[in-house]
């Protein structure tokens, strides 16, 4: 299978390609190498990194070049240039998480013991309807980034092991009974939303909020999709109250992804950019916020890319800025499983220490912020919470400088205010920076600190 022609991430495979890599025109058949040998010797099979869609495919380790560098032969007939550190051994095992080329459906390894002698192995799919169990070849697979990164570490290709210029073991005939990974996936049609949640949210000038979001809602479940309520439904948003719930302390160890939750990624949908708590918290997090029209369009089209939203307006920059977002978001559960880790949204608070003040900024218990009617307060009391996923390695947020002693105070990189008089003369660290929850909201949008502006 052809990377040149798989269908998700054609805006990056469009992209120039440098002089090292080559493509064939030719298709070839899938989990054979192209590769004609020099020496009787097995070549080392192995799994690297084409960057051109930033996945993991099969292949062979052809020749070694500059830098560590190895030249790799794809089993598609393309070719380039690999650092060490972005190879694998060719070695599933039970429980790894794969994507199918042809049809770019998410399946897990479940039986490997064919996979050294004859090239094959076993999948589990589920389409959210029932599980089916194909056969595939290495060629039928692609592996995102993420997924290595985060399981894959054990299965680094060390240099005195590798024997490249030779050809590859064959991979032998499937056989005839067992069932393909192409018959199984194109077999009928699949619900093209299955596992993907929503979040969906309206921008407070559309004149006809309750149309526009039904509308949005009869898309999601006609496709497969999940509306989920709020955030706190899909992470784990609770931190350690005390003093009476006048003080609350958060890590992001507090924010998590429920596990127990069968889905495999989650956007934010909305008619528009604004600055209400959801679609913030999800700029915060590299959530792809997207349009309405994504669903709502009288043909639907799987690549969710053109719909991106701006991220909103940036005083600072006197402009509209895009959204910071992984481009092959969703190809993997460790984007929701590992989110805290993410590199690609700018932590701007990256290792801070922040403290909140002010009653309305005080996330409120779990079983007290159901009762919560005062939209305005409900907003307010994200800001912790955004403020953290914008990397903080600690909140804290008071009712009151009252809770927290002088000493303490001076301990703080950030003190978060809506008004700068709430802090009265106490004295604070002489690199402290102050600012409203506004300032907050303006460095989210730009992707970059800038001065607050406090009287």
């Amino acid at each position: 299978m052809s990377k040149a022609s798989t269908s998700t991430s054609t805006r990056n495979k469009r992209s120039e390609t440098p002089a090292v890599v080559t493509r064939s025109v030719k298709r070839l058949r899938s989990g054979v190498s192209s590769t004609r040998g020099l020496t009787a010797e097995p070549a080392t099979r192995v799994f690297a990194l084409w960057k051109q869609d930033g996945h993991y495919y099969s292949g062979v380790l052809y020749s070694r070049g500059l830098k560590n560098k190895h030249l790799v032969k794809f089993d598609d007939g393309t070719e380039d240039e690999v650092e060490l550190k972005n190879i694998r051994r060719q070695e599933l095992l039970v429980g790894d998480r794969v994507i199918t080329i042809q049809d770019n459906i998410k399946g897990v390894v479940s039986d490997v013991s064919h996979a050294h002698s004859h090239s094959w192995f076993m999948l589990e799919i589920d389409n959210g309807e029932g599980v089916s169990t194909p056969q595939a070849n290495f060629g039928d697979i692609r592996i995102a980034n993420r997924t290595i990164q985060s399981q894959w570490k054990g299965r680094m290709v060390a240099p005195e092991d590798i024997v490249t210029v030779i050809r590859p073991k064959p991979s032998s005939d499937t056989t005839p009974s067992k069932q393909s990974v192409t018959s199984t996936t194109t077999g009928k049609a699949q619900r093209e939303l299955v596992k993907t949640g929503f979040v969906v949210t309206i921008n407070p000038k559309n004149e006809e909020p309750t149309e526009t979001k039904d509308e949005a809602m009869r898309a999601i479940k006609q496709l497969g999709g999940l509306v989920i309520e709020d955030w706190s439904s899909v992470f784990t948003m609770e931190g350690k109250h005390s003093q009476s719930n006048k003080r609350w302390i958060a890590t992001p160890q507090d924010f998590r992804w429920k596990s127990e939750l069968n889905l495999d990624r989650a956007f934010l949908l909305s008619d528009d950019a604004h600055q209400k708590p959801k679609f913030l918290l999800a700029l915060a997090l590299g959530i792809p916020c997207l349009s309405f029209d994504w669903l709502t369009k009288e043909k639907f089209s799987s690549d969710w890319q053109p719909f991106l939203l701006p991220a909103g307006y940036s005083d600072v920059l006197g402009a509209r800025v895009s959204q910071l977002v992984d481009l092959d978001w969703g190809n993997c559960t460790e984007h929701l499983t590992d989110i805290m880790a993410s590199r690609v949204p700018i932590k701007l608070f990256s290792q801070k220490t922040v403290l909140c003040v002010g009653a309305e900024l005080v996330p409120l218990p779990p079983n007290r912020a159901r009762k919560v009617r005062n939209t305005s307060d409900e907003a307010s009391r994200y800001v912790p919470w955004i403020v953290l996923c914008m990397g903080a390695a600690k909140v804290e947020a008071v009712t009151d400088t009252k809770q927290v002693s002088s000493g303490h105070m001076k301990t703080f990189d950030y003190i978060i205010v809506k008004e700068r008089n709430i802090l009265g003369s106490i004295k604070l660290g002489d690199d402290v920076v102050v600012g409203d929850v506004q300032w907050v909201k303006d460095c989210l949008v730009s992707s970059r600190l800038s001065l607050p502006e406090l009287d």
